[in-house]
């Protein structure tokens, strides 16, 4: 009987008018006086839903930065006040480094939020019909943008701001989203001898890379033009920050799930923004290029085996069917990572991957394949 009722759309649709309710109620204490509009945005990987709100005239006050600010976003974290205040917290550590946005008011209690609107073109329109020049103009900004994160001291995010760790815990429960959903909707069994020393040895290198703060979605869709400042990127969804491995946003920004590049404008990219850490003194860095790249490919594997298991489980769980279109990108970049490792990774690594290639060859990628070939490969 309660699995019936919570399903009854009657419920759900009162349940959400009376959220709705309390919203309005609250900005309208938030804004007193002024008339204003909410449009929802559409929804992201999170339970999370955001509107932009807009005001009926342009006479509602400055905020603190100067900025007209006509608009705001509203972020409605109902079932989410842990991450809400995980939110405020990571924007309180990384806003005098990076451009996050301002928060304007809060109610974590209610999980209300209003923050500033950068404005709607997110790093991947700008690459849009992009000249080769300006693509790899916006890419140098990311790049210094993250630089700039990674500056931010380690102690003060672990002390001050309580930042976790991207401990070996984390790490594994994260690529077992891949032995969790990925492996069972394409309809295969695990060889767990080689997942696991896979997984060991990934982890064993990326523990010893040099530890910065990490903002865990640092790509296209996390990253926008700002309104008020078109020469800077504003920063986005960082909630989830943790301290950890320096490859880590990089392969999220330059093998980003939804934008593709050819593999030597990514390898000059890597080169870049290794040259770019060298500028910084006190920043924690490989010591050479060589090593970045191959830390960036450790990296990428268990990033890109967590990403397979988030897509499927979106699907699945959430019935957000369009992650499906993102995988076969985010396949080709894992099996391009296992091969650099294979052929180039230290010792370790190549004992654990060329097992664990050859077993995804011959059992994974028939099975991938005849499960995507007809809408997406």
């Amino acid at each position: 009987m309660t699995d019936k009722m919570l399903l009854n759309p009657d419920l759900t649709n009162i349940t959400s008018n009376t959220r709705q309710q309390q919203l309005e109620h609250w900005l309208q204490q938030v804004f007193a006086n002024q008339e204003f509009t909410l449009d929802s945005l559409p929804g992201d990987a999170s339970a999370r839903q955001y509107h932009r709100i807009q005001f009926s005239d342009n006479s509602n006050s400055l905020d603190s930065k100067g900025t007209d600010a006509a608009r705001y976003i509203v972020m409605d974290s109902a079932d989410e006040q842990d991450a809400l205040q995980q939110f405020i917290n990571v924007a309180k550590l990384m806003s005098p480094a990076i451009n996050v946005p301002e928060l304007i008011a809060q109610d974590v209690e209610q999980g209300f939020l209003v923050l500033q609107d950068f404005g709607t073109l997110e790093f991947a329109h700008l690459l849009i019909d992009a000249s080769p020049t300006q693509v790899n103009d916006y890419y140098q900004l990311a790049m210094q943008t993250l630089v700039a994160l990674q500056n931010v001291p380690v102690e003060t995010a672990r002390v001050q701001h309580q930042l976790p760790d991207y401990d070996t815990a984390l790490l594994t429960r994260e690529m077992d989203l891949f032995s969790e959903w990925f492996i069972p909707y394409i309809e295969v069994s695990l060889d767990k001898a080689l997942w696991d020393n896979l997984k060991s040895a990934l982890i064993a290198e990326i523990l010893v890379q040099p530890q910065v703060i990490v903002h865990r979605d640092y790509h296209s869709r996390n990253l926008m033009q700002d309104q008020a400042e078109p020469s800077r990127l504003g920063v986005i969804d960082f909630q989830d920050a943790v301290i950890g491995a320096y490859s880590y946003d990089l392969v999220s920004l330059v093998r980003d799930a939804y934008v593709e590049w050819p593999e030597s404008q990514v390898s000059c990219w890597i080169h870049d923004f290794w040259q770019l850490q060298q500028q910084q003194a006190s920043l924690a860095t490989s010591s050479s290029v060589e090593q970045l790249e191959s830390d960036v490919n450790v990296m990428g594997v268990q990033r890109h085996l967590k990403v397979l298991g988030i897509f499927i489980r979106l699907s699945e769980r959430d019935g957000k069917n369009r992650y499906l279109a993102d995988i076969p990108k985010v396949m080709r970049d894992l099996m391009f990572e296992l091969e650099w490792l294979g052929a180039y990774g230290s010792d370790s690594i190549q004992q654990a991957v060329l097992p664990f290639n050859i077993w995804l060859i011959d059992t994974v990628l028939p099975a991938y394949q005849r499960k995507f070939s007809q809408q997406y490969i």
